[in-house]
């Protein structure tokens, strides 16, 4: 009853901040991406890169024309990789944003707990240009729009409650050990050939195909491929929503109270 009612006030409180919350999520997409003569470009350039030699090389390398569902290669690869770089985007900048932003947490009248959000939120600016080219794409393939599309704006929704939490837990820990930044890249490259990404989990056979759906990312990859190519709602998958929430919730719960626990000590570290 605590954590709900601590949860509710969360949310109460980032109604109470919004104005605060835009302006420095307006100033870090400033610094981050207009700062540079590439910095903006470079935010679609990377991604494309990747999704385009993925593309070369299991479509010309490996003859994978078709998925073992039927769905063309390249479609059925951006649906997953696109949440994928919001994911990692958001999981990198949280983890080293209190240090980044060291300055403002000596304010002692500053709400702390904010900062992760806006790098979660400087990510999402670009995450919804890239929905539009997933939706571009789906339709220059015949995958035309449908009532399901709107169910992106749910796990959209799940994706940020996960990545709030991580993002308290790493960053508050960063500010003690920061050699979590190094820790997060490397599990970043273990969790991208972990995750069902650029191979489908149909090919796990037992028990094997039970170790992707532990990984909560997979919800939200795998989402984003039932939302524009499968045409199935998520509460179809009721098994992996319930196993989904249990985890969010529990990171999100653990990330809220280590970060209380540690912030009293922020502002002496940096």
């Amino acid at each position: 009853m605590f954590y709900i009612r601590s949860l509710f006030a969360f949310l109460r409180n980032l109604y109470n901040k919004k104005y605060v919350i835009g302006q420095l999520v307006k100033r870090d997409f400033q610094n981050k991406y207009l700062g540079s003569y590439l910095g903006l470009p470079w935010a679609f350039i990377q991604p494309a890169i990747i999704i385009l030699v993925m593309w070369v090389a299991f479509t010309y390398g490996l003859k994978v024309g078709k998925t073992s569902d039927g769905f063309y290669f390249l479609p059925w690869l951006i649906c997953g990789m696109i949440p994928w770089f919001f994911i990692s985007e958001s999981l990198t900048a949280t983890s080293g944003s209190l240090v980044e932003y060291s300055y403002l947490i000596k304010n002692t009248s500053f709400t702390v707990n904010i900062i992760p959000l806006v790098k979660i939120f400087t990510a999402l600016i670009i995450h919804f240009f890239f929905i539009v080219v997933i939706a571009v794409l789906m339709i220059a393939y015949g995958y035309y729009p449908s009532i399901y599309w709107f169910q992106i704006i749910y796990y959209l929704f799940a994706a940020v409650v996960l990545l709030t939490g991580l993002g308290w837990l790493l960053s508050s820990i960063n500010v003690f050990v920061r050699d979590v930044g190094q820790v997060v890249i490397a599990g970043l490259a273990i969790l991208f050939w972990a995750t069902p990404l650029v191979w489908s989990s149909t090919s796990l056979i037992g028990n094997w195909k039970y170790l992707a759906y532990l990984n909560p990312f997979f919800y939200i990859t795998e989402g984003y491929r039932y939302t524009f190519l499968h045409k199935t709602w998520f509460f179809e998958n009721i098994n992996g929503a319930i196993y989904f929430w249990l985890v969010t919730l529990f990171i999100f719960i653990l990330g809220a109270t280590v970060f209380r626990k540690l912030s009293p000590h922020f502002a002496d570290t940096l």
